[in-house]
């Protein structure tokens, strides 16, 4: 600075009197010069030739993308919301276990109409119903009355089957209802415009007993009074694989939660563990067999344990339910006094 003082005196009070104001001037800086902005515009116009836009809704596009594909893939649960600032889900306190125990609506159907079947969106929003006449519908269930918010249903033109709705399932993310009917037959249906998305007109030689959907909405896993399992792939609409083994109806199918394994249960009293990809089964567990020996009681459902995905829980004809692991063995069994 001393060497521009005595060799520029000039430049040096300018630079001085710049770095005295409060406010910068561009337009005033000794380096401001028409030469130099027209370099700029010039340089800004090649590196807008150079670089891609997209609107700031593209953004949040593909989080929201993200987002359910983790959820697809089990990673994040779709019913916990997600923080984007903080790039975690947000913690819920966890409430307390409470046997119901106040009625909170009461849906009436006609004597004709009973329903056969039934089932919760995952996010509790709708209750789905079957009934014998064949139709479908989605019911508010903290109202008890029909989900008019939904336009075919308010125009009156509903889902319907052509014989008895005997089971029902919810895709994990609830855009879709799979029913199965009394006659065999399955549909998948899209629950907000009511439209019929895939047919199996000859999933099962006998009633539909069960119903669930793969975690990546694929596939779906059946189980009828023929005494047999099936997978039907969604795309395709061609069943991809039979499972084999029951010696009665099966009563429940659902897929664990990395999709390797099937577990049913059935009126044979069995519990069957089923490899996916070999469809071999790999274990059989008669949970009542050490009371009731060759006449256990039927099991009639096993349900997935949140946050223990190598675990299940099974329901029996009996007093008795079991926890099971994958590899067959009871982990614990809890029985209910008479």
């Amino acid at each position: 600075m001393e060497l521009m003082r005595s060799a520029q005196p000039d430049r040096y009070l300018r630079l001085e009197q710049l770095l005295s104001r409060t406010s910068f001037d561009s337009a005033r800086s000794p380096q401001h010069t028409a030469r130099n902005e027209s370099r700029r515009l010039k340089i800004a116009e090649q590196l807008l030739a150079e670089v891609c836009t997209a609107p700031a809704s593209r953004l949040l596009t593909l989080l929201g993308h993200s987002i359910k594909w983790q959820q697809l893939q089990g990673i994040l649960s779709p019913n916990v919301p997600y923080d984007l600032f903080f790039g975690r889900a947000q913690m819920i306190a966890p409430a307390e276990d409470k046997a119901p125990c106040k009625l909170l609506t009461t849906i009436k159907f006609p004597k004709k109409q009973c329903p056969n079947s039934l089932a919760f969106s995952p996010d509790g929003a709708y209750l789905a119903t079957g009934s014998a006449d064949g139709f479908i519908e989605l019911w508010n269930p903290t109202t008890g009355k029909i989900a008019d918010e939904l336009k075919y249903q308010a125009d009156g033109a509903l889902m319907m089957m052509e014989d008895a709705v005997t089971a029902l399932a919810f895709s994990y993310n609830g855009e879709m209802i799979c029913s199965g009917a009394k006659d065999g037959k399955l549909k998948v249906w899209r629950s907000k415009t009511g439209s019929c998305a895939k047919r199996f007109p000859a999933a099962h030689s006998q009633g539909v007993t069960c119903l669930a959907f793969s975690r990546d909405h694929s596939q779906i896993l059946s189980g009828g009074h023929d005494n047999v399992l099936r997978i039907h792939g969604l795309k395709s609409a061609k069943m991809l694989k039979e499972l084999r083994g029951h010696s009665a109806s099966v009563t429940s199918a659902i897929f664990s939660e990395d999709m390797a394994n099937i577990i049913s249960t059935s009126d044979d009293g069995s519990v069957r563990i089923w490899d996916t990809s070999t469809t071999n089964c790999i274990h059989t567990v008669v949970p009542d067999s050490d009371k009731h020996g060759l006449s256990a009681p039927a099991t009639h459902s096993a349900l997935a344990i949140p946050g223990s995905p190598s675990e299940f829980v099974v329901c029996t004809k009996s007093p008795s339910i079991y926890i099971l692991a994958m590899d067959g063995s009871v982990r614990k069994s809890i029985t209910v006094d008479k």
